[in-house]
């Protein structure tokens, strides 16, 4: 069990177990099999387990990626960039965890240009370090969640069309 999942688990996030080197969870339901027990996490980690975070109102949070240098740019002119919090990479882009809003759509994920906004609906999650990508990538956190909170939802956000 690594400091990061330990603080993920601490500020109320739930866990869910996904397939070794995928981003598939395991098992029907899954999303009903989310966990706060670190123990269970560390047996799934322990078993070569990918782990992933449950998106929307059960664990609070909401994340916000991009897998192309657009959606870096779109992240960058929203300013959302300069906003510590909880932030991964993965193979392909880069991962912001925020807090979920009761006023947020029930929607899974909403695209906005080059940026998704994955909130979670009823079922949603989010691949998280220390897992390994299909393509043999680790997932990697450049800001731990051990070392900086989970920030508000940005207000650059809320004022798009999407939440309209």
């Amino acid at each position: 069990m690594t400091p990061d999942t330990l603080a993920l688990l601490d500020s109320g996030c739930l866990i869910i177990r996904v397939a070794r080197r995928e981003k598939r969870p395991i098992g029907a339901a899954w999303q009903t099999k989310a966990t706060n027990n670190p123990d269970e996490v560390a047996r799934w980690l322990a078993a070569g387990s990918n782990i992933g975070i449950l998106l929307g109102p059960m664990s609070g949070v909401v994340d916000v990626e991009y897998d192309t240098p657009e959606g870096r740019d779109q992240l960058a002119a929203f300013g959302l960039l300069d906003i510590p919090t909880p932030t991964w990479r993965s193979a392909r882009g880069e991962h912001r965890l925020f807090h979920w809003e009761p006023w947020m759509p029930e929607t899974a994920v909403i695209k906005a240009e080059d940026l998704e906004i994955r909130i979670g609906g009823r079922a949603a999650q989010s691949v998280l370090p220390p897992s390994i990508h299909p393509s043999g990538s680790k997932y990697e956190w450049t800001t731990s969640p051990a070392d900086v909170p989970i920030a508000g939802f940005p207000a650059q956000l809320m004022a798009q069309e999407m939440f309209q």
